[in-house]
């Protein structure tokens, strides 16, 4: 028995949004604040902006290990559909805790409104490119039975004729 195996949606979705992520990370540390001090828990930091997402150095880091992560993971689609959940979850629990908090994460990652869709966003693209599925998989020898009770494989030959009918003529 010859299975195919069809081929995955969350591959190449993974491997975008993990290509995006890593060159604002990078981007976000040339240009923006790569100020890598924390106050956590309970303080507050702040940094830079790039594009109007504020950052600092730990936030831009977050962007591009996450990014870098996905890209690394996107070849296999097991692996692709889990790091996109890993990464999603982490990303919208930065986003929820960053909207809660107001202007930072735990006192490690600078955070504004801009900074918070970006998590968001990037949250639900993950959360649903996990789910996506594999397509176009079937077993090569397997039998299909049309209207009339008749067994065809794949190939539209005629296997054989149930017991107990008549051709009608």
């Amino acid at each position: 028995m010859e299975r195919k195996k069809g081929f995955s949606l969350a591959k190449g979705p993974v491997g975008i949004i993990g290509a995006v992520l890593l060159a604002g990370g990078i981007l976000g540390l040339l240009m923006g604040s790569t100020d890598f001090t924390t106050d956590a828990p309970n303080g507050d930091v702040t940094g830079g902006t790039f594009f109007g997402i504020e950052g600092n150095g730990w936030t831009w880091l977050l962007f591009g290990g996450a990014g870098l992560i996905l890209l690394l993971s996107a070849p296999m689609h097991w692996g692709a559909k889990t790091m996109a959940m890993i990464v999603g979850l982490a990303m919208a629990a930065a986003a929820l805790i960053a909207l809660v908090d107001g202007s930072d994460v735990l006192g490690v990652f600078a955070a504004n409104g801009a900074t918070v869709l970006a998590f968001a966003a990037a949250a639900v693209a993950l959360l649903v490119a996990a789910m996506l599925p594999r397509v176009g998989r079937r077993r090569r020898d397997e039998v299909v039975v049309d209207r009339r009770d008749r067994r065809f494989d794949r190939d539209e030959t005629r296997v054989e004729e149930p017991s107990g009918t008549r051709r009608r003529a």
